[in-house]
């Protein structure tokens, strides 16, 4: 499997994390596992060869994904930032925790003419551009996120997801209970989980960087 990142407008990186493309799957029948990263994709899939496209949302994640596709798809994706999809519809993110959505089944930020036209663009670079101007008109009609999510969540990154939710909550001046409705209302996730997926995220990169180190210390570095 082939796969690569590119960065979003500028002006949309408070809400996208990246754009994704991903081809060459190896064939049917090979699945793939994606970890979870406490974002919500959404998932734009050619056949060129059979003529045919269909768009997914991917919610946040609690556990590993498996996929699989034929050799001859191509997958655009985009990756919002945790709380980054929430600018852009009312539909509650938390519906789609832990699921794998057909978009068509659901309210979406995109238009018709949006979805009909994505697929004529051939190259990435254009479908990129096409879909940067687009969500950059909808940019002045956006529901801003609470700024006390977007702050708990610098707080988890910062903490390298070794902070409590009564931590959490306290540096954001809400009670534990109203802070963490509105943190699932927002990334579809507990502040607890959410921290706990960080913190694997962040050991992960920890033992890339690291691969000499042994496991007693690595668990040490990463609050396990």
């Amino acid at each position: 499997m082939q796969y690569k990142e590119y960065r979003p407008n500028s002006l949309l990186s408070p809400y996208i994390e990246t754009y994704w493309v991903s081809n060459d799957f190896w064939g049917e029948g090979k699945f793939h596992k994606i970890l979870p990263d406490g974002c919500v994709d959404i998932i734009f899939s050619f056949d060129r060869a059979k003529s045919t496209f269909f768009t997914k949302i991917v919610g946040t994640m609690t556990s590993f994904l498996e996929i699989t596709y034929p050799q001859t798809v191509e997958m655009f994706g985009i990756r919002f930032r945790p709380a980054g999809i929430t600018a852009f519809t009312r539909v509650p993110v938390e519906e789609f925790t832990d699921r794998d959505i057909e978009l068509a089944l659901v309210d979406t930020l995109f238009d018709k003419s949006f979805c009909e036209t994505l697929p004529e663009r051939q190259s990435v670079e254009e479908m990129i551009r096409h879909t940067d101007n687009y969500l950059i008109n909808s940019i002045p009609y956006l529901y801003h996120s609470e700024k006390q999510i977007i702050r708990a969540i610098d707080l988890i990154y910062f903490a390298k997801g070794q902070l409590s939710p009564a931590k959490l909550a306290c540096e954001v001046c809400l009670c534990q209970r109203h802070f963490e409705r509105k943190f699932k209302a927002a990334i579809g996730i507990s502040p607890k989980t959410f921290a706990k997926i960080h913190r694997f995220k962040y050991a992960l990169r920890y033992l890339r960087d690291n691969p000499n180190q042994d496991l007693v210390s690595v668990a040490i570095e990463c609050g396990y």
